[in-house]
């Protein structure tokens, strides 16, 4: 069981986590401990999603609609973070919840 821990969700909780802490150190100057991992998953699916929210919204932004470039990526970007952060803390319970799945197993 333990060659199955490495799988898409923790190595998409880990990407998180890593992103999350980088960002964190850059602003802060401060490293996180392991047990604040969900708040690090967090704001790198915040910090990754509003990079795409940002994009997506810069290539949605048409003059006719009224709506401009600095607009749709500051729309864009705002949404992304929020869903952004729903995203982050959802991988890392789904990871941590398979981590403890199959250490339950692994125990028996």
């Amino acid at each position: 069981m333990i060659g199955l821990r490495l799988g898409c969700w923790d190595i998409a909780d880990r990407s998180l986590q890593w992103i999350g802490r980088s960002a964190a150190w850059l602003l802060l100057r401060k490293h996180f401990a392991r047990d604040e991992s969900a708040l690090c998953a967090a704001a790198g699916g915040a910090l990754v999603c509003a990079l795409f929210g940002r994009a997506l919204g810069f290539a949605l932004s048409d003059p006719s609609r009224n709506t401009d470039a600095i607009g749709g990526t500051i729309l864009g970007g705002l949404l992304g973070v929020c869903l952004g952060f729903i995203f982050g803390v959802s991988v890392e319970a789904v990871s941590s919840t398979i981590k403890d799945l199959l250490r339950s197993l692994d125990s028996k």
